[in-house]
């Protein structure tokens, strides 16, 4: 059985439709600390606060943003898709199942649930062409000002557009 690291988390959370964007760190509500800020411990039983929404699309652009100018190019954004795909350690027929997504730390019911969306021939597993597209969408969605780039803000914005919007 592989392990998924924090790199699996990346993709899930994002590709699952939800920060489609930068996925390369950790998903949108997966709490991150930075390396200046360690993360306060929660009391026993209880999870950790959550960190803002710009603190967490903060962390994530970053990780994604390979040569550090501040935005995320389309280039940037492949890359880490396809670094992303390959963290999560698809079996042998290039599929993910999402049977096996549970066993990930922090990985809730909402993200999973995401991620469920995420398969689109509902056949169980995640393949490529699954995330990619969810993700491209995302980012299609995101660059509102069609420079093939995504800025901290366009990401905020997107992402607060698309939570107001949910039944």
């Amino acid at each position: 059985m592989t392990t998924m690291t924090n790199p699996a988390l990346r993709l899930l959370g994002a590709a699952a439709c939800t920060l489609a964007l930068v996925a390369a760190g950790h998903a949108a509500d997966t709490p991150v600390s930075s390396p200046a800020t360690p993360p306060r411990p929660a009391a026993a039983g209880q999870k950790p606060a959550p960190r803002p929404l710009a603190n967490r699309l903060q962390a994530i652009c970053s990780s994604a943003d390979l040569n550090h100018d501040g935005s995320v190019s389309l280039d940037e954004f492949h890359q880490d898709i396809v670094r992303s795909w390959h963290s999560l350690g698809p079996d042998a027929d290039g599929y993910v199942p999402l049977s096996g997504l549970a066993n990930v730390p922090r990985m809730g019911k909402g993200r999973l649930k995401r991620l469920a969306a995420t398969d689109k021939d509902g056949d169980g597993r995640l393949s490529f062409k699954e995330v990619v597209e969810t993700r491209m969408a995302y980012f299609e969605a995101a660059d509102t000002d069609q420079n093939d780039e995504l800025s901290l803000q366009e990401c905020v914005a997107y992402e607060r557009q698309r939570r107001s919007s949910k039944p």
